[in-house]
């Protein structure tokens, strides 16, 4: 355990959190966000890799020297053409005013009919000497994805770190002084200013950690936090725009722990027991904001079961929701602006390919047509869920067999919730597995990067690669 917190640097950074909105679209300034590195070849952005744009996702177009204003310009300008940053512009083709003026597609996207394009696109390599890793932990910062930790292809745990953005297809490197101890299976959580680096496995494999960190990528700078109540990997991190929840994981021994700890920038304490789950191992997951949903899993790693369960974060209260038969685990979960969504899994003997979303109180069967195959989704390892906007979630990838490593899917289907309709996902292009990879939804893009390449023999895995792609609807 580091030693160099203090209370007042906590204060502050306690302070700069609660005078800062948590926004959805959080993008680095340029030259922001970790130490200067060697960028990978991007297909446009910054020279350097430096992440760029501004706050809520637009990126300002100045006019040249002695443009015109604003109220001369406008009445040039005529058909598509809007008047942006004193510049008649086409909204309908113009990639940095896309439909609207600032409004920039990612890099790599182009414009048409006033929409960005859509679809999978190759990522730029990390910078020379950021390695391929698993159980990296993982978060996205707004529009950019943080990517801290993990094991490279020998074994050996790491304590480097880099933000990806998917605006300019570069990287940005952190700074790795003050870092946390290299570690792996660590939980990262966004609070809209810092990311917040808890717990994992020590670099032995063999020991818990609780120990909490504070990475300021506008500073460049690591503060230590104190430390969690509880020790935990593989635990499920979420913010509600006042603390971060650290919610379930496992011991080294893939068994699962109980109930959440709860850090209000100043302070860890432990979530409520009355009406607790208890520990669940594989539960589907879903985040609204300011409740947690769970439902099924194992409970204490052994009997799988149909029970469903709401935490709501700013009371502190658990309750018991509708069970949804049959019991499975592992199946994939989201929130979709209005209802939890619950696909795939296993029973006792099978995977399935049907689901249930919540709906009030009730739980309403998904359409089967047209669904993807059966698979589970086994947390951390290779498979998504997430919405890509209300009412419409994504389902990617996930494990098609239920022996050995695995067999794993690289492909999915969006579920329209209000139509009761699926729509196909096209495999991702490199046909890398991602397995124990980074996989974030920006809410603009999924970030697939690195992870094994494939299972290539029983109870043997490939390489962790540096390869990545994304993929925007």
């Amino acid at each position: 355990m580091k030693q160099n917190a203090r209370l007042l640097p906590l204060a502050l950074l306690s302070l700069s959190l609660m005078r800062c909105a948590l926004t959805d679209h959080y993008e680095l300034a340029s030259d922001q966000g970790g130490a200067t590195g060697t960028a990978g070849t991007a297909s446009s952005g910054s020279a350097g890799g430096a992440l760029s744009g501004t706050a809520g996702g637009t990126v300002s177009q100045g006019g040249s020297a002695g443009s015109l204003p604003n109220s001369v310009c406008s009445p040039m300008c005529s058909g598509p053409q809007q008047c942006c940053a004193a510049a008649c512009v086409d909204t309908t083709t113009d990639a940095q005013n896309c439909g609207s003026c600032g409004n920039a597609c990612d890099a790599g996207r182009e414009c048409a009919a006033s929409a960005c394009s859509t679809g999978w696109l190759s990522m730029a390599a990390p910078p020379t000497g950021f390695v391929g890793r698993t159980h990296p932990a993982t978060v996205a910062m707004g529009r950019s994805v943080f990517i801290w930790g993990g094991r490279d292809s020998a074994g050996n745990a790491l304590n480097t770190g880099a933000i990806y953005s998917p605006a300019t297809d570069s990287w940005v490197l952190v700074n790795q002084t003050g870092a946390p101890t290299p570690r792996s299976l660590a939980t990262a959580v966004w609070t809209g200013n810092i990311v917040v680096v808890f717990g994992g496995v020590d670099a032995t494999g063999n020991n818990l950690l609780r120990d909490a960190y504070a990475y300021d990528p506008n500073a460049k700078t690591w503060t230590t936090l104190p430390p969690a109540v509880t020790q935990r990997c593989r635990a499920l991190g979420v913010w509600d725009g006042t603390r971060a929840i650290v919610w379930g994981g496992t011991d080294v021994n893939n068994l699962p722990i109980a109930g959440a700890d709860r850090f209000d920038l100043t302070n860890w304490t432990t979530s409520s027991t009355p009406g607790d789950p208890g520990a669940l191992l594989s539960p589907a997951v879903g985040f609204d904001g300011s409740t947690l949903y769970l439902q099924g899993g194992l409970l204490n790693g052994n009997a799988r079961q149909d029970e469903a369960f709401s935490y709501a974060t700013n009371t502190d209260g658990w309750t018991a929701l509708n069970p949804t038969p049959p019991p499975r685990s592992n199946g994939f979960g989201a929130w979709d602006g209005t209802h939890f969504v619950v696909w795939g899994g296993r029973d006792d003997a099978n995977l399935r390919n049907d689901g249930e979303y919540l709906s009030g109180s009730t739980w309403v069967a998904m359409s089967a047509t047209g669904a993807p195959s059966a698979r589970l989704l086994f947390w951390l390892r290779s498979g998504w869920a997430f919405a890509v906007r209300p009412s419409v979630v994504a389902f990617l990838g996930g494990q098609t067999s239920l022996a050995g490593n695995g067999t794993f899917s690289t492909n999915g289907a969006t579920f329209d919730v209000a139509a009761n309709t699926w729509n196909t996902i096209l495999d991702w292009p490199s046909g890398e597995t991602h397995d124990y990879g980074a996989g974030v939804w920006t809410g603009e893009e999924l970030v697939l990067w690195s992870g094994y390449q494939q299972v290539v023999a029983a109870g043997q895995l490939g390489n962790a690669t540096t390869t990545g792609e994304r993929l925007s609807f």
